[in-house]
């Protein structure tokens, strides 16, 4: 059985917003919205890259716009 990510919590240590999160995942922000009010569960590739997402991706990001 895999480890259940808490979104939320993951969300506030990384200090964004749900929607620089669906950005950084290349989703909806609804799509966040729902996985952490337990409507849906991330799935496959999106679960991967939530697990391995750091602070320095959004620095990262935000320093290319």
């Amino acid at each position: 059985m895999e480890h259940e990510i808490d979104i939320k919590e993951l969300r506030s240590a990384l200090g964004v917003t749900q929607s620089q999160l669906a950005d950084a995942l290349g989703l909806d922000q609804s799509t966040i919205s729902n996985w952490e009010n337990g409507h849906q569960k991330p799935r496959g590739p999106a679960r991967k890259l939530l697990a391995s997402l750091t602070k320095a991706d959004f620095r990262r990001s935000e320093a290319v716009r």
